[in-house]
């Protein structure tokens, strides 16, 4: 029997078994669906690693192929197979009858193929912005088209933080949207069985875990200046940002090390670390807009880890806010690397210090466990009344 609950269609770029953070976003997402409620349409993402998807979970079809980082020509491909995406799209409505269809943003095409299948099956639709799209982006033609026609369109938007609601509310009071934050699907954090934040290893451990770019990368070119002032810290970074690109950070030497890890093995990987350095900001080529609304997806890794978190974000932006407010982690906004080398080094003296931060970010862990997340996307959905399409026999 068909579950009660309209069947969802999601439309996403960046799905498992991707190492992106909207990749880990919509797995840990869809796990909380069965295979009759959501069906997955993505990209195969070349040279990721594997991870473990049961059979029970939501179906997902690589409608498409997105090359490794670097390549040239990739944005093309990407284009090119546009129209195989969108027969794809229009395929699953017939095949798997969905109810509602929801877009994920932050790739274009997959949005603008969304809201087109939608137009062409009559389909209700529904999108999830996990950044700023035209606000960051004003002389892209396409987002200038695009992001009205999804917002006039879509019975609801979803988006990643309230500063991302708050903004688009100043810019589009009308608009019916809310925030559905990233989640994780483990069971909550318990700081009796975490590893003990007491003691450091020597050389210390800084680990990153993520993607490096145009959002962080001006933090993590201040963190490699710091380690090395540093002798006896080294930093890993988990990560399949491209190597050449890293080292014009000035991430290059005997005290950095860069390696991929598996989303099933991360979080044990993160809970090696003694400090895990959290980056944001500081970089000219990204919007103001972005850096104040963004929420970077290892910050939920982070807080159930159970590792004190060191925070490189500048002032009045959101996720500095958030941590602030819950005071999870030792944040330093100013720019420079002794301010960096300071903090690294009172984190790793000051024991009540790491016990307090870990303590507190497991307590604002939770609201970010994922069946809460689920349900208020279920809700939303299920109080915008849907047509059931009839159960196929």
């Amino acid at each position: 029997m068909r579950s009660k609950t309209p069947k969802i269609l999601l439309v996403s770029r960046s799905v498992p078994p991707g190492v992106s953070g909207s990749s880990v976003i919509i797995g840990n997402l869809a796990r909380q669906f069965a295979r009759d409620e959501m069906l997955v349409v993505g990209s195969w993402f070349a040279s990721s690693p594997p991870v473990k998807w049961q059979a029970d979970w939501p179906k997902i079809i690589y409608a498409t192929i997105t090359p490794p980082d670097g390549w040239r020509g990739a944005r093309l491909l990407r284009w090119v197979q546009f129209p195989w995406l969108l027969l794809r799209l229009w395929w699953a409505c017939l095949w798997q009858q969905p109810d509602v269809i929801l877009g994920v943003y932050p790739d274009e095409i997959y949005l603008f193929a969304s809201y087109l299948i939608s137009l062409i099956t009559g389909k209700p639709l529904y999108v999830y912005f996990h950044n700023t799209y035209l606000e960051h982006r004003r002389a892209n033609v396409l987002a200038k088209w695009l992001q009205p026609r999804v917002f006039g369109h879509a019975r609801h938007v979803f988006v990643m933080s309230k500063a991302m609601q708050k903004l688009y509310h100043s810019y589009y009071p009308d608009l019916v949207c809310t925030p559905l934050t990233h989640s994780f699907n483990e069971t909550p954090p318990d700081v009796g069985t975490l590893p003990s934040p007491d003691s450091v290893g020597k050389p210390l451990r800084l680990v990153l875990s993520g993607g490096v770019n145009a959002s962080n990368e001006g933090a993590v070119e201040h963190i490699a200046a710091a380690v090395k002032a540093l002798p006896d810290v080294e930093l890993w970074i988990y990560t399949r940002t491209n190597d050449q690109y890293l080292k014009r950070l000035g991430v290059e030497g005997d005290q950095f090390h860069l390696t991929t890890v598996s989303r099933d093995n991360l979080i044990a990987e993160l809970q090696k670390a003694d400090i895990l350095f959290l980056p944001h900001g500081f970089s000219e080529r990204e919007s103001a807009e972005e850096i104040e609304t963004i929420f970077p997806t290892r910050t939920i890794e982070y807080l159930i880890a159970g590792r004190p978190i060191l925070a490189h974000v500048p002032e009045g932006c959101f996720i500095g806010d958030f941590l602030r407010e819950h005071n999870c982690a030792l944040i330093v906004t100013d720019p420079s690397p002794d301010a960096l080398k300071q903090a690294i080094t009172r984190l790793g003296t000051d024991s009540a210090l790491r016990k307090q931060l870990v303590q507190n970010a497991v307590r604002a862990a939770n609201q970010f466990h994922a069946p809460v997340v689920a349900q208020h996307l279920r809700d939303v959905i299920q109080n915008n009344p849907v047509q059931l399409a009839p159960e196929l026999t």
